[in-house]
């Protein structure tokens, strides 16, 4: 499930409409009694496994601005797993690849997922892959693979998620976290 599409701005965002208008339409079709809906899909986690959560998410009350965004300072937006450089990064759900660059010199992958006509965006660094925007990606499916690049003391996937505008934790997804004590 392969979309290519040239790398302009407005072919990014007709991807995303795209998908979004198929994703709704694909639901005006609702059942009629309780025991025909379905259960909503479970996320999984970005690499397999149980792993070690090295920093998780924490955000703090004092404000400050970073790259334009509103942000608590010293937060930390995300949960830092172990990881091993060019490991397999996976999508926790169904999703569209709609940022590929670099935020501080540290490489990024964003997703986009339609859930329930709501705007969520998980985010994963250090993080390469081959595919472009736009791609279609399938839960499961590996779309990236982690980039041999220092964003912790050591290897590690940096998982974020935004709702809208604001910053969430992915972890809520998946249970409960195993903490490590802090590496320096």
């Amino acid at each position: 499930m392969n979309l290519t599409l040239l790398p302009s701005s407005a072919s990014k965002w007709a991807a995303i409409a795209a998908f979004s208008a198929t994703a709704f339409l694909s639901g005006l079709a609702l059942p009629t009694t309780a025991r025909d809906i379905p259960a909503a899909q479970s996320w999984i986690s970005p690499l397999p496994g149980a792993r070690p959560v090295i920093t998780s998410y924490h955000p703090e009350s004092k404000s400050a601005k970073r790259g334009g965004v509103k942000t608590p300072k010293g937060a930390h937006m995300g949960v830092d797993f172990i990881a091993t450089f060019g490991e397999e990064i996976r999508a926790p759900q169904d999703g569209v690849i709609s940022y590929i660059g670099n935020v501080n010199k540290i490489p990024i992958v964003v997703l986009t997922h339609l859930d329930q006509l709501v705007l969520r965006r998980t985010t994963y660094l250090p993080a390469s892959t081959d595919f472009t925007v736009g791609h279609l990606v399938a839960q499961g499916e590996n779309f990236a693979r982690v980039a041999p690049i220092f964003h912790c003391a050591r290897p590690c996937l940096h998982w974020g998620e935004r709702i809208g505008n604001k910053y969430s934790n992915p972890m809520k997804h998946l249970g409960k976290a195993v903490l490590l004590p802090r590496f320096d």
